[in-house]
């Protein structure tokens, strides 16, 4: 039986008059049928090129993501949809991504067709009913997946002269706390060529969202701007298309985040062999994952690493994937009681979620030092725990 998806049960259908400014962030992840490792780079160029078109589509963000050989990790923030949709213009710029010019065109011409003061009342009523075929795709978590999936398999059976899925089963999900979860689920997916071995640095794997960044890409570094901004519990929601540009805030230009950023990478990254969770129990096979020596660490901050990342979230891939939703305790606790609301459940759960990591005892002087060094204020805490909700059949 298939995982029960759970969303944000703060988020509504949109269009009921009622404004909610909040979002919702999920971590995706899809996998090939079999497993196979089908991706090559012309495969990965592809897929990400499909995935820019459909988020900008969508109105979704996408806060992370890597293309793997065999399966995809996407971060992805989707807004609530705001109160009464978007323009005519907007949609119509939107649908120029999607389709042809020709079927754009007549969709235009219907439009236009609405529009003037001698419109009766049953043509301004199906001018919002063809608004809404449009705005319904949009601002949705589910439509955003199935929009990717389906364009980029076409494209994939096309150019390997192929039929049949592509994908095995569908997609997995966790509903992440936009805060300090977040960006540790984004630096997850940027470290996962580097667990894997493929790379030595996550800047030299061309398919994810650090490497894009590290390129110059406006989008993923807007993203990882976004990000931190939310886990410094920055107010962003008047930027506009809600991406962090460099002019808008001070401090939060690729330029003062590259660094900070990149050792809480190198800090994420730390090979399981150099942590103690990480060790093999006695009798047991050692995690074959890749990862950071202190060495590498340690002289990637003295190289200019502003941020002092005292958290490491050891073995915690398998609840990262598997988690349903993933944030503090109080935030999993209050999903769980909003579900319970719902009768997402037949039985209410009292509770239900699973510490993920135990943070290690950190030099306070040292980390106070660094604060000092990097003339800023002090940064991520490794006294801040992460709890899941793991994915449950619905009864």
């Amino acid at each position: 039986m298939a995982k029960a998806r759970i969303l944000a049960p703060w988020v509504g259908e949109g269009g009921d008059g009622v404004e909610d400014e909040r979002s919702a962030v999920y971590h995706c992840v899809s996998r090939v049928v079999d497993r196979q490792f089908r991706f090559g780079k012309v495969e990965k160029e592809e897929f990400v090129k499909v995935m820019r078109i459909y988020e900008r589509f969508c109105g979704v963000k996408v806060l992370s993501f890597c293309v793997m050989s065999n399966h995809f990790h996407i971060l992805v923030e989707v807004p609530s949809r705001p109160v009464g949709g978007i323009c005519d213009d907007e949609i119509l710029d939107r649908l120029s991504l999607v389709q042809q010019p020709g079927n754009v065109a007549v969709v235009r011409e219907l439009f236009e067709s609405y529009q003037g003061e001698d419109v009766t009342e049953i043509g301004r009523e199906a001018h919002e009913v063809l608004r809404e075929q449009y705005l319904a795709r949009m601002w949705d978590l589910g439509k955003f997946m199935k929009f990717l999936k389906q364009r980029f398999s076409r494209w994939f059976n096309v150019k390997h002269q192929r039929k049949g899925t592509l994908w095995e089963e569908r997609y997995s999900s966790s509903l992440v706390e936009d805060s300090y979860a977040a960006l540790v689920v984004a630096a997850y997916i940027d470290l996962n060529p580097v667990r894997a071995g493929m790379v030595s640095d996550p800047k030299d794997y061309r398919w994810s969202s650090y490497s894009e960044a590290v390129a110059g890409g406006r989008l993923a570094r807007a993203a990882i701007a976004s990000v931190l901004l939310k886990k410094d519990g920055v107010d962003c929601s008047g930027s506009g298309d809600g991406l962090v540009r460099e002019e808008d805030l001070k401090g939060y230009g690729w330029r003062s985040i590259a660094g900070r950023y990149r050792v809480f990478l190198f800090e994420e990254g730390q090979a399981p062999e150099q942590c103690e969770q990480g060790r093999a129990v006695p009798g047991e096979v050692a995690s074959c994952r890749k990862g950071f020596s202190d060495a590498l660490i340690d002289a990637e901050k003295t190289r200019g690493g502003e941020l002092s990342v005292v958290s490491q979230l050891h073995s915690r891939t398998r609840s990262l994937i598997d988690g349903a939703v993933i944030g503090s305790r109080g935030f999993v606790e209050g999903v769980i009681g909003q579900l319970n609301a719902q009768n997402y459940w037949s039985n209410p759960r009292k509770s239900g979620g699973q510490r993920l990591n135990f943070p290690r005892v950190v030099d306070q002087r040292k980390r106070q030092r660094e604060a000092d060094l990097s003339g800023g204020p002090e940064e991520v805490s490794g006294s801040e725990p992460l709890w899941s909700l793991r994915h449950l059949k619905k009864e």
